[in-house]
């Protein structure tokens, strides 16, 4: 069973399939764990390279399209930076090291704690693809789900109506190691 490492930050992962409720969990999590005073980073994965922070028409924008390879914008509240290379997780969770937790959407294939969206039933044959894995976050009732095989493994079935649930069995889970 993948353990959860008792120094700052944890880390927990949400992974899945398209339309599985990724975003909605990690938002959930995220709102939780900051509701407690926690500081809370999110890392989403794109895998399609779609996203556009900078809109166009913004200076940012403008900087970006004349060639800045980085463009950082900073107010009294908020920093954003972005940069025009890829970075690697590890080097982004190191950037992130003052934070108490950090969720992470996507990045199937690395190995820290991750949960798995189930929507349909077809979908648990990903967390046998997958390492680290310590629950599963269903939209399947848990008799459906108890039917399967896969439960033998030491994994916890949540369902995705149980964010609260959830989020606290993440804080015991870091209290317990």
């Amino acid at each position: 069973m993948t353990t959860m490492s008792n120094t700052k930050p944890h880390i927990i992962q949400i992974v899945g399939y398209k339309n599985t409720g990724k975003t909605t969990l990690a938002a959930a999590l995220i709102g939780h764990f900051s509701s407690m005073g926690l500081k809370v980073a999110a890392i989403k994965h794109d895998g399609h390279d779609h996203f556009e922070m900078d809109q166009q028409g913004t200076d940012s924008y403008q900087f970006g399209e004349a060639g800045a390879a980085a463009v950082v914008v900073m107010s009294e509240k908020r920093t954003a930076i972005m940069e025009r290379k890829a970075t690697r997780l590890k080097d982004m969770l190191s950037h992130l090291s003052g934070y108490d937790w950090i969720v992470i959407e996507g990045f199937k294939d690395t190995s820290y704690p991750k949960f798995v969206m189930v929507r349909e039933e077809k979908d648990l044959t990903l967390v046998d693809q997958l390492e680290g894995v310590v629950g599963i976050i269903s939209w399947l009732s848990s008799e459906k789900f108890m039917e399967r095989s896969i439960v033998s493994r030491d994994m916890t079935w949540y369902s995705i109506q149980e964010t609260q649930v959830i989020a606290q069995s993440l804080l015991e889970r870091v209290k317990s190691e």
